[in-house]
């Protein structure tokens, strides 16, 4: 086989067909993969709506998903009858940007629970809040000092930073040091100001009230 002649005509040759080759591969790959990602994105998302309203995970659900003012809603029914609602509210103040959640209400308008869908906050600090705001607060919580936290793992403390269950209707949900009786994530009080300012726009939109959205927040697109 004759080799060919090293020449500008013959490198722009091979590096068009390296390119070429590429594009289809990138192409291909994206092609088979985009499927399966969608895929697993649609079971994440049925999967934090039955969460979020208290669901079974083996119950069937039917969703009614929609637009309101670019809040997405989602109105959820289970044999006919309707169950609860799920609002994705996202805030972009957090102390990384945005904070995207998901939050159950049911018709009274109670919190029935919340997912956090994606933050950008610090591991250990603020992106705790995917479970702290839904902790116990009961006394029998063992309260114990940061020390014993780090070499020991123990809980943390006791106090008043669990939202499932509240009515906002009664009044937004605020870290205490801004007047409110939500206990913030331990140095984490920008995330925690954010993430709760996401929840109360849940809930505004969730009762028709888009217009009072705090400037914090941004619709979903």
């Amino acid at each position: 086989m004759k080799k060919l002649t090293s020449s500008l005509t013959n490198m722009l040759l091979v590096l068009t067909l390296v390119s070429v080759v590429a594009a289809f591969l990138l192409a291909y790959v994206n092609n088979v993969t985009s499927t399966t990602i969608a895929k697993i994105n649609e079971e994440a998302l049925s999967a934090g709506i039955k969460s979020v309203l208290s669901v079974g995970a083996d119950e069937e659900i039917t969703t009614n998903e929609k637009d309101v003012d670019g809040f997405v809603v989602y109105e959820v029914s289970r044999d006919g009858n309707w169950i609860g609602t799920a609002v994705k509210s996202t805030d972009k103040s957090g102390f990384g940007g945005d904070i995207v959640v998901l939050v159950g209400f049911n018709a009274e308008g109670i919190i029935q629970g919340y997912e956090v869908l994606s933050h950008a906050e610090t591991p250990g600090l603020g992106a705790r809040m995917g479970e702290w705001f839904r902790t116990a607060t009961s006394s029998e919580v063992k309260k114990v000092g940061v020390l014993s936290k780090v070499f020991f793992g123990n809980p943390d403390p006791a106090g008043s930073h669990n939202i499932i269950g509240r009515d906002l209707a009664k009044g937004e949900l605020k870290v205490s040091k801004d007047g409110g009786d939500v206990d913030a994530i331990t140095a984490s009080t920008i995330t925690s100001r954010a993430f709760l300012n996401a929840v109360n726009n849940a809930y505004k939109v969730f009762k028709g009230n888009v217009s009072d959205v705090n400037s914090g927040a941004t619709a979903q697109n």
